[in-house]
């Protein structure tokens, strides 16, 4: 007899195009949905996630994240391979990651105890391919090309990556993307000015597993961007504010490493990295209202750096098996009738601005190439958590609380001022932030009920606190309210003076603090609708309702008269989000939609949110085959609405509309696919969503993508 070496085999089963967390309100979108869509951009496939939005636009320098109405650039946090990102700038978006580089996107959509304080919209986090999300099987180097184009501005877009494992336990990704394109063209024809693009993206990662547990990761990512474009590419009227030759560039490296014992269930994950981000504008005379009197020159540089470190340490009971996420629900299989882990970690970092204006006609406003309005300074920040992760009988309690501390600091001549003045040039904001959520799931039923109550709160960014300016929030026309639409503060004359002699407010903000409450139901079933064991239904609804208060642009003197500075606005949100989709055979469905709204109050009028998204349904249908893949996808967008004058006392409405969309995909041999993707078929003349919640750009018309790609 012939005794055989064991043989251990681990599967891991296809997850869906568009996976949602069981009990957290997260969703990630897979690689998947990235071919099918064949975006120019992040912005344009996260659509597919309830309560997320994209604002301002069309281009992607212009565009931002909006996650159930949270909208300011703090307001929801930026990761890419783990590492913080963000960009500061005067009307201007500050996003820039190419998809083709891309695996994942990861949505969190609410303050969560794992994320930084800040975030209280939410989180985007992308991550980049590994040489093992490319290479087929037995395959030790490999190398694929794509060559696409879109009709609607006439992009072309090239791509090349080369991947491999030079050993057993290592392997490398280098990659290149580059995109070029003319103005986009609106459904009627006519072409929007300044919306062309040249831009190119890099990517060098390499992979080293020490063990058969501890993998680290070394990623760089380059992206490049420039010509000529809107000053202004965050309002609903790209270009207002004149035009500048821009140049943009972003780098961002990342080193990740992570260990799991299988065994025990513990588990350990780092991530430190560095982005920065530079952009140089150049505005000729009377190319722009800030270049009337003579050229003008703008550098702006943001330096990010960030260390995170997380833990899960098991206590008692069997640990989840295969379970990567510890609150995606219980594992049927253990009889045990305790478990118990904890999950910690330690967050922090720092960011920096140097922000330069010179002009040709010696402005004594920009001495020495100081911009009071965009001043440069630095924020450093630390925090870390705690969560405790308790189940029995398909109950699960997570207990957490997480502590943040912020350090903004103002340098030039604006900390001068204040210095001058007898007030701060630094101010700090900490507090910890208390979080519970409860859970119970019925197996083998597939149904899963949870609910979750959280704290948070946001300081204010270094242009909030420490920007000076006659169009900012620390002069005597805001904080007297004094704007012309007939309501001002009560109890203060004409020429009263509640303003700081240095004209900049930082000490006097208090951290918006929100407080959110989300419940909803989840459940997996197969063999639905009598399709068979080869069939799954998954559907999660989601209900929440968000309160934010002490907001920080309703900085305003006191309605008592004392001249004191107050911060009484309240914003108040609440919705419900669906998602979900259908697997029977070769055919996949997905859903997703969100309906919400909003009340604010500005500290003397309560009125409707509206930077809320529009209420949305999307639906889309495919088929897989032998050969490839096929499907239509469908989105209802309803109405919406803005406002029409910068006073924001008349409002109108964006009239609802209906996008369709299809995609294609055929695989001609095992070497080279052609794949087809269509936006707007109908060409339906549409609006997207203003960033300052105004009347929006008009949307692109139709849009056919083909692109032709090649491995080896």
């Amino acid at each position: 007899m012939t005794v055989l070496p064991e043989v251990r085999v681990q599967a891991t089963r296809q997850r869906p195009a568009v996976q949602a967390d069981t009990t957290r309100s997260t969703t990630t979108i897979g690689e998947s949905v990235l071919r099918q869509r064949q975006p120019d951009s992040v912005f344009e496939v996260l659509d597919e996630v309830p309560g997320v939005a994209v604002q301002g636009g069309p281009r992607s320098s212009g565009m931002g994240f909006n996650i159930r109405g949270y909208t300011d650039g703090e307001d929801v946090r930026i990761e890419l391979d783990g590492v913080g990102k963000g960009f500061e700038k005067y009307r201007f978006g500050g996003t820039f990651i190419e998809p083709e580089l891309l695996k994942s996107i990861e949505v969190r959509r609410g303050a969560q105890v794992e994320s930084p304080a800040g975030a209280l919209g939410g989180t985007v986090s992308a991550q980049t391919r590994d040489a093992a999300d490319l290479l087929r099987p037995g395959q030790r180097w490999g190398a694929r090309t794509r060559i696409g184009h879109a009709s609607n501005n006439d992009e072309t877009q090239a791509f090349v990556v080369v991947y491999g494992r030079p050993s057993e336990s290592t392997d490398l990704v280098v990659a290149q993307s580059r995109r070029q394109s003319n103005d986009i063209r609106r459904p009627d024809g006519e072409r929007l000015e300044l919306s062309d693009t040249d831009a190119t993206s890099s990517l060098v990662k390499g992979s080293w597993w020490l063990t058969d547990q501890w993998k680290a990761a070394l990623s760089w990512v380059r992206y490049q961007d420039q010509g000529l474009q809107p000053y202004d590419t965050t309002g609903g009227d790209p270009g207002a504010f004149g035009k500048v030759q821009r140049r943009i560039d972003d780098d961002t490296i990342s080193v990740q490493t992570k260990w799991a014992d299988e065994a025990s269930g513990a588990q350990w994950q780092a991530t430190v990295g560095r982005s920065q981000t530079r952009v140089r504008d150049h505005m000729e005379e009377k190319w722009s209202v800030f270049s009337a009197l003579g050229t003008v020159d703008d550098d702006v540089d943001h330096q990010h750096t960030t260390y995170d470190t997380r833990a899960t340490l098991p206590l008692m009971g069997p640990p989840l098996s295969g379970d990567a996420a510890p609150t995606t629900g219980t594992d049927s299989t253990d009889t045990s009738p305790w478990r118990m882990s904890l999950h910690m970690g330690l967050q922090g970092g720092s960011s920096e601005r140097t922000s330069r204006r010179t002009t040709s006609n010696a402005n004594p406003q920009y001495a020495d190439g100081y911009n009071p309005a965009q001043p440069s300074g630095s924020q450093d920040r630390i925090g870390g958590y705690l969560q405790l992760d308790v189940k029995r009988d398909g109950w699960q309690a997570l207990p957490g609380i997480r502590w943040d501390r912020f350090k903004t600091r103002v340098v030039g001549a604006n900390a001068t001022a204040l210095l001058a003045a007898g007030q701060p040039d630094t101010i700090t904001a900490q507090r910890a932030s208390p979080s519970f959520t409860l859970s119970h799931s019925w197996t083998p039923q597939g149904w899963t009920v949870f609910g979750t109550v959280a704290r948070a709160f946001r300081p204010p960014l270094l242009d909030e606190a420490f920007a000076k300016s006659s169009y900012g929030r620390c002069n005597n026309l805001s904080l007297l309210r004094t704007h012309g639409d007939g309501v001002r503060v009560p109890g203060y004359s004409a020429t009263a003076r509640v303003a700081p002699s240095s004209g900049i407010c930082g000490n006097f903000y208090e951290p918006e603090l929100s407080r959110s409450v989300q419940a909803g139901v989840q459940t997996h079933q197969r063999g639905v609708l009598g399709l068979g064991a080869r069939s799954a239904f998954d559907a999660k609804l989601t209900a929440f309702n968000d309160r934010t208060e002490q907001l920080l642009e309703t900085l305003m003197a006191s309605t008592d008269g004392s001249g004191e500075l107050v911060q009484p606005g309240t914003e108040h949100r609440w919705g419900l989000e669906l998602e979900g989709g259908l697997q029977w055979n070769d055919w996949q469905a997905r859903f997703s939609g969100h309906r919400m709204q909003g009340r604010t109050f500005n500290g003397l009028s309560e009125r409707d949110l509206l930077t809320v998204p529009a209420d949305r349904l999307q639906l889309s249908l495919g088929r897989r085959q032998t050969w490839g893949e096929i499907g239509l996808r469908w989105q209802q967008v309803w109405a919406r609405k803005y406002f029409k004058d910068n006073t924001q006392t008349r409002t109108g409405r964006q009239p609802s509309h209906r996008l369709l969309g299809a995609w294609a995909q055929w695989r001609i041999n095992q070497h080279i696919t052609l794949d087809l993707a269509a936006e707007n078929l109908a060409n339906e003349t549409y609006r997207l969503d203003n960033g300052f919640a105004s009347e929006g750009v008009e949307g692109a018309g139709r849009n056919l993508r083909v692109s032709i790609s090649a491995r080896h």
